[in-house]
């Protein structure tokens, strides 16, 4: 298992995701095809899509971390890709 899976295994089985940090998150995301999208004018929020999902993933970083709202919906967007049979980037 890649660590990569191992993140995601890791913030999908919490109940309730703490002391996330952002950088997994981006990491997380962008293994599995999220394109990015910075923030203008100082926002916080960072936007990902994904080419096969019409959802749009907006997290908020707060400091270096991500509350657990943002994990969650992280979570069910991977597992949306999962289910598409989409994967990790090879």
């Amino acid at each position: 298992m890649s660590q990569t899976e191992k993140l995601f295994e890791k913030l999908a089985r919490r109940p309730t995701p703490t002391d996330v940090l952002f950088d997994d998150v981006d990491r997380l995301l962008k293994a599995y095809n999220f394109k990015r999208r910075q923030p203008s004018g100082g926002s916080s929020h960072y936007t990902y899509y994904h080419p096969e999902l019409s959802d749009i993933v907006t997290i908020a970083k707060h400091g270096n971390k991500v509350k657990a709202a943002y994990v969650r919906v992280v979570v069910r967007a991977v597992e949306k890709v999962l289910d598409l049979g989409g994967g990790k980037e090879k």
